[in-house]
């Protein structure tokens, strides 16, 4: 898989292959007179549980993103993040099961460094050819509908780089052999843990000869890290270097110790002697990308905590609008402009989003538990997979590390449970550190699941059904004539005389959707329907069509009959509102620049100056066009009640009460294992089973 990375990345399935190959895996375990799982493996089961459940949220709204949607696409795209995630769990059982003259820890070690070699080449091409990109063949073949989705683009797609404006000026940012740059970043940091690990198993001239192909291969690898403006693989890097001089200091290592002083000396010395320490401060100043990832974030969490905590909304949702607008969005000339879906920019977003505050809880729980049992580094794979651990706790608030990363830290992980395992053993019969081991529990703790996870389920359909029934909906669309307002009149300079010459600013529909809410709109429309400006104001709702000046009323309310008339009311008021509002700032902008030209009369001042104050007050009075008008409006529809957003959560909710119930209980001893045979065992277990 990993050794034919560059041939499967040419031809488009670079990642497609690791889910093939966890196929093959799968097999071999099978195969496999027990299946070994590391300690704490059981909270990893969780989160997969958690992870299927949330295919019943695909199709329920979240708060602040855009309602319906949804269809085959949301489906597909959750099967694909499912199978990496099995892949992913088929990789860690795998390499904690195989024995170690199968798959020895060495040619792990050896074949995970490679791709630190495949990604400093890829980061190389990039910047020699940053527009390089290819037709892969596995893209030729898929059916045009599929292969021209954006998503299956990004992965069949061939490109080096992504050329970005980050600091003021296009710039190249590797991500060969990936999808992502991010996943490029993530990849070189971890990648490069296992080149020590490496180089840390080698012995006599070898180490000396790998050591000196390691260091020709960071040194290379140190353009495309600085140009590739990786924030994310920058930090990474620097606790690298702390942490591998913590390590040697504690380990009593005085070579290795100075030799991270050395390497981090010829490091600061190249960025600070060469034009790369300028790129590297202009990132540090233009950390414009922060802002969105805060707001994201913040709506993220709000939206996850509000819509659905349990379970999360099994994946992402574009947002309503953008931080700058409700009619943001991106464009062909700024695909920047619009805001990245909710539960993206980083994978621990996505896991909360997706699968809720438990299933988060579930996956970090494993990760920490499993580096508390590596972070003393008695040896080489507990140092390998401290340090990979450390890496992508980092880089799980920034980067999407669902893939490879992900599967790199399987690989750590496991490497550090077999170990364990082949020294001290499989542990006590209550740890699930067996395949039987677990199907065990799941079978003697099965009646108690099923009992609780179907109650759970009752309770939260008969809560479904006792909620009171949701408001109809109608919309409305308000096509938004541009304001004919100056908003600035002084004119000194040339300059100022050319911008008084052309057409005039407009108001944003922001500023409309404000005045659409106004306390002077909805005093209007409630004197018409016999209604407060309170009870108007709580069934309404404005979005904006994206790169419009279309604003979207939503007028939800009880009784549908009722709905015409408010909106009526409503849209009429506030556009007879605009029409006075717009009247009354027409007037006023004309006598300014009445006033402004008087002043002018008799001075000196230049004739196209006083020409331009003429076209002006000429433009404004003459200019009157309808402010606005309804273009579509659509009928009252029931709101949706969402039965499996309460069945299904409470159904969780019921199903990890029996979990701990289950683990509560002890089982019924039967008895110790006889002589040869190992406690856990496929035979012990059928033994007992016929005792």
């Amino acid at each position: 898989m990993l050794l034919g990375w560059p041939v499967w990345w040419l031809l488009g399935l670079a990642e497609t292959v690791p889910l093939l190959v966890a196929l093959v895996m799968a097999v071999q375990l099978l195969r496999q007179p027990v299946v070994h799982l590391p300690r704490g493996f059981g909270w990893w089961a969780l989160f997969l549980v958690w992870v299927v459940l949330g295919a019943a949220m695909l199709w329920v709204d979240a708060p602040g993103a855009v309602p319906g949607g949804g269809g085959p696409g949301r489906l597909a795209v959750f099967g694909f993040k499912l199978s990496w995630y099995v892949a992913c769990t088929v990789a860690l059982v795998w390499i904690c099961t195989m024995p170690r003259k199968a798959v020895p820890d060495r040619l792990v070690h050896g074949s995970v460094a490679w791709m630190f070699l495949v990604s400093t080449v890829g980061g190389l091409l990039a910047l020699a050819v940053p527009t390089l990109e290819l037709v892969t063949p596995f893209e030729r073949v898929l059916p045009p509908q599929v292969a021209g989705n954006t998503f299956v683009q990004s992965l069949v797609h061939l490109q080096v780089a992504d050329v970005q404006t980050v600091l003021g000026t296009e710039g190249t940012r590797p991500k060969a052999p990936f999808a992502y740059t991010n996943t490029w970043g993530s990849v070189m940091a971890m990648s490069l843990v296992f080149v020590g690990g490496w180089l840390a198993r080698a012995r006599g001239r070898s180490r000396v000869c790998w050591s000196l192909v390691a260091l020709v291969a960071v040194a290379a690898a140190l353009p495309p890290v600085l140009y590739s403006l990786n924030r994310g693989l920058w930090g990474a890097l620097a606790l690298g270097g702390v942490g591998l001089a913590v390590l040697a200091a504690a380990k009593g290592r005085p070579a290795l110790l100075v030799a991270c002083g050395v390497l981090a000396g010829i490091g600061l010395l190249t960025v600070l002697a060469t034009p790369l320490g300028e790129l590297v401060t202009d990132r540090m100043d233009n950390q414009h990308s922060n802002d969105r990832r805060g707001g994201l974030l913040t709506l993220t969490t709000e939206s996850v905590s509000q819509g659905s905590p349990v379970l999360g909304f099994g994946g992402t949702r574009d947002v309503q609008g953008s931080f700058a607008s409700i009619t943001g969005g991106s464009t062909p000339d700024c695909p920047g402009c619009g805001v990245p879906p909710l539960g993206t920019q980083g994978l621990l977003w996505m896991v909360l989003f997706s699968q809720g505050w438990p299933g988060l809880a579930f996956f970090l729980l494993f990760v920490l538990l499993a580096l508390v049992r590596a972070w003393r580094c008695r040896t080489v794979n507990e140092a390998v997979c401290t340090f990979a651990i450390a890496f992508f706790l980092l880089q799980l608030p920034v980067y999407d590390t669902l893939g490879l990363p992900l599967m790199v830290l399987m690989l750590a992980i496991g490497l550090v449970a077999r170990e364990r395992r082949e020294t001290e053993g499989s542990g006590p019969p209550r740890l699930l550190t067996t395949l039987p081991r677990l199907v065990a529990e799941v079978r003697r703790g099965l009646p108690v699941l099923v009992a609780t996870s179907a109650a759970g389920a009752v309770v939260g359909l008969v809560l479904a059904l006792l909620a009171p029934a949701p408001d109809h909906v109608a919309r409305v669309f308000l096509a938004i004539t541009p304001a004919p307002v100056y908003l600035e009149t002084e004119v000194d300079t040339a300059e100022e005389v050319d911008a008084l010459r052309r057409p005039p600013q407009e108001i944003t529909v922001d500023t409309e959707a404000a005045l659409l809410m106004s306390e002077t709109t909805l005093e209007a429309a409630a004197r018409s329907v016999d209604s407060t400006p309170r009870q108007l104001r709580a069934g309404l709702g404005v979005t904006g069509q994206p790169n419009s000046s279309v604003l979207v009323m939503h007028v939800r309310w009880p009784d549908p009959d009722e709905i015409p008339g408010l909106a009526t009311a409503v849209s009429s008021s506030y556009l007879e509102t605009r029409e006075e509002y717009l009247e009354q700032r027409r007037e006023d902008v004309v006598a300014q620049l009445r006033e402004e030209l008087r002043e002018l009369q008799g001075t000196s001042a230049p004739i196209a100056e006083r020409e331009a104050l003429t076209d002006a007050i000429t433009q404004l009075e003459t200019d009157r066009r309808a402010v606005g008008e309804v273009v579509r409006t659509v009928d009252p529809e029931p709101g949706r009640r969402d039965y499996e957003l309460l069945t299904v959560s409470s159904a969780a909710v019921g199903l990890l009460v029996g979990v701990i119930l289950v683990t509560l209980v002890p089982p019924r001893p039967r008895g110790p294992a006889r002589p040869g045979e190992r406690p856990g065992s496929r035979t012990t277990l059928a033994r007992r089973r016929r005792d």
